[in-house]
């Protein structure tokens, strides 16, 4: 017999009846639950509680998600999402004092990790009432006299919607073994058995650190070039590059665990996993971003990679600094696109390094190229080189028997011996049998050195072993300047001839007495001093026409003139500009020594593009210029002892004879 509803309503709510919560929805086919209004917050253990103490129950309790919606409401939203309504049970029905009176109690352990029942034949009070008939009467139908009630005790069985009821009542609100149960009263079992189990916490993961490119590690086979052939003095990726906005390192979110629960509905804890912070991870040069909910290690420039193991943090820097030394066992010859190279260790001889700042802070026996940045060398430079198109050398330490050039920069040294140095300017402490060619010089002590520049001064010159100091300075080429000045004034001088022949035609026709008397007339008329009548205006046509041929010649010869005198003007113009040129050629050469202590020549040597004359020589072509004693005329100072304070003066220009 079916069950009448014990759900009532508003209206007419019956004693016993329970009403329905809003998220609570009664359909024909049973009570589903509106997710979209749930009360996430509490409330509804507290409606489970009060429906079973009110003497009500489920039919056909969906108990897994009863548990769902009490202890893991998450699990329901993501399989059904928040806008479902999900079938609870059939309806709720009355639980009566005597089905109450067949579930014993329950036994649950000291930790409410389990709860046993003890199964054993029930039995329930059945009150049937039976009519006691008197004799039939004469129609044969016999009259009730009374009505006895009779009381049996019937079996009965365990209902499983009742069990999970009555174990909520009794402190079980967790754990149910449904299944079992149903199994057990299905075949009459005895005996105490568990019907409820906690279920213990789900560990979470810590979170991880993993890589997310591939470019991470260096790679130390032998280079490949365009040919196919494997380069064995240069590594394939010796300095890990990394683009910007590369990704570096991603973070593995930790994963929470999943609580458990005791069978009282009591919560247990999974342990927190650990977790970690990225930002101590993030050096310079790099950010760190959230992408497609997962967090990165973002590079945030074009640069190098370097790992500190110290601090164990990842960095991406303009700047590579390395400390194993450049050979060709640690990392062969190097081609750096970096901004800054730092060499902690040797440079092994024969060995190239090229790139851009560069920082050597041990001894350097290969040779060092910079493309537009300094070359800085903090210990000794032997038997190498050191270049830097378009930025500057420091040498802190020795440098002997080696190439320096700064050609458009500053080269700056405290010791050199034997060296062969370049540089816009050069400044050095002590000198010894060098070559040196710049545009300035700063040397404190120059021995036995050949010396070519614009600006020479010098503290202390002297000879070395028996090699004297031979200094050229570099004296501006006034010859083609002087023959462009002579030129000018040649086509200034030819220029006045013609005004004066053009003078010379226009004296000889004025001279004539009528084209005299003519020109005084027009003149009058023009400036207004002579009025003309109507009757002289006639006369006045006929005399123009007849000296329109005058009038023509003499604008003619004026007009020549004048062009002559237009370019007068032009070439003197020309000429101030050549002799301001030739003016400024001399300017800033000069040499000061303060004191000769050895063997010291000056002289002058004539260059018309300065020290940029040098670097289309050989090396051997320019150590024998630099060594040449030239002219007598040439030489400014000449002595082993005394000083010097030399101004280069521009001669005057030397007119033709």
């Amino acid at each position: 017999m079916a069950q009448e509803s014990n759900i009532g309503n508003l209206a007419d709510l019956k004693e016993g009846e329970i009403l329905l919560p809003e998220y609570l929805l009664r359909r024909d086919d049973g009570i589903f639950v509106k997710l979209s209004h749930f009360p996430v917050g509490g409330g509804f253990a507290q409606f489970i509680d009060r429906l079973f103490s009110t003497g009500s129950r489920f039919l056909n309790l969906d108990y897994q998600v009863l548990l769902d919606l009490l202890y893991d409401y998450d699990a329901i939203l993501d399989a059904h999402g928040i806008e479902s309504k999900i079938r609870l049970a059939e309806d709720i029905v009355p639980f009566s004092s005597k089905r109450k009176s067949l579930y014993k109690a329950v036994k649950i352990d000291s930790a409410s990790e389990r709860a046993e029942y003890f199964f054993e034949p029930v039995t329930m009070e059945v009150v049937t009432e039976e009519h006691v008939y008197g004799e039939p009467d004469d129609d044969g139908v016999a009259p009730i006299l009374d009505t006895t009630r009779k009381v049996e005790m019937l079996p009965a069985k365990l209902d499983r919607d009742e069990f999970i009821a009555d174990m909520w009542l009794k402190g079980v609100r967790f754990g149910v073994q449904v299944e079992m149960l149903v199994d057990v009263v299905a075949r009459g079992e005895m005996g105490r058995m568990t019907v409820a189990l906690q279920q213990d916490a789900t560990a979470g993961c810590d979170a991880e650190v993993e890589e997310a490119c591939s470019e991470l590690h260096r790679d130390n086979s032998p280079k490949i070039l365009l040919n196919g052939k494997a380069d064995l003095r240069q590594f394939q990726n010796r300095f890990p590059q990394i683009e910007k906005d590369a990704k570096l390192l991603k973070k593995r979110m930790r994963v929470l665990g999943k609580p458990g629960f005791k069978v009282n509905g009591q919560i247990i804890e999974p342990d927190i996993p650990k977790d970690l912070d990225l930002l101590p991870l993030a050096g310079v040069g790099t950010r760190i971003e959230v992408q497609d909910g997962n967090e990165y290690i973002l590079s945030n420039r074009d640069g190098f990679l370097s790992i500190d193991m110290h601090t164990n943090s990842i960095s991406v820097t303009e700047k590579i600094e390395n400390k194993g030394g450049i050979s060709i066992k640690t990392t062969g010859d190097l081609s750096l696109s970096g901004n800054e190279f730092i060499e902690h260790g040797e440079v092994q001889e024969g060995r190239s390094v090229e790139g851009k700042n560069m920082t050597f802070r041990s001894a350097v026996y290969g040779n060092i190229v910079s493309q537009g940045g300094f070359i800085l060398l903090e210990s000794n430079l032997s038997n190498a080189s050191a270049k830097s198109l378009g930025g500057d050398v420091t040498t802190n330490g020795r440098a002997f028997n080696s190439t320096i050039e700064a050609w458009e920069g500053v080269v700056t040294m405290k010791y050199a011996e034997s060296c062969l140095i370049f540089g816009e300017a050069v400044a050095i402490e002590r000198a010894v049998n060098c070559e040196i060619v710049a545009s300035k010089i700063e040397i404190e002590q120059a021995e036995g050195c050949g010396i070519a520049g614009k600006s020479v001064q010098i503290k202390v010159s002297d000879s070395c072993r028996g090699k004297q100091t031979v200094i050229s300075m570099l004296l501006p080429d006034l010859s083609a300047l002087d023959a462009q000045v002579a030129q000018v004034n040649t086509a200034i001088e030819n220029c006045q001839k013609i005004i004066a022949a053009k003078d010379q035609g226009i004296a000889l026709i004025v001279a004539d007495v009528e084209v005299a008397k003519y020109l005084a007339l027009a003149k009058s008329i023009r400036e207004g001093t002579v009025k003309l009548t109507d009757a002289h205006k006639d006369n006045w046509q006929k005399m123009t026409s007849k000296f329109a041929k005058v009038d023509n010649a003499l604008a003619k010869l004026a007009a020549e003139k004048q062009e002559q005198l237009n370019r007068i003007a032009a070439f003197e113009k020309e000429n101030a500009h050549l002799l301001d040129m030739r003016g400024k050629s001399g300017t800033g050469v000069h040499c000061e020594i303060k004191k000769v202590s050895g063997d010291t020549m000056v002289r002058g040597l004539q260059a018309n593009h300065g020290v940029s004359e040098f670097q289309k020589s050989k090396v051997s072509e320019i150590k024998i210029k630099l060594r040449e004693q030239g002219s007598m005329s040439d030489r400014i100072f000449s002595g082993a002892r005394g000083n010097l304070d030399w101004n280069y003066a521009v001669p005057d220009v030397v007119k033709p004879t």
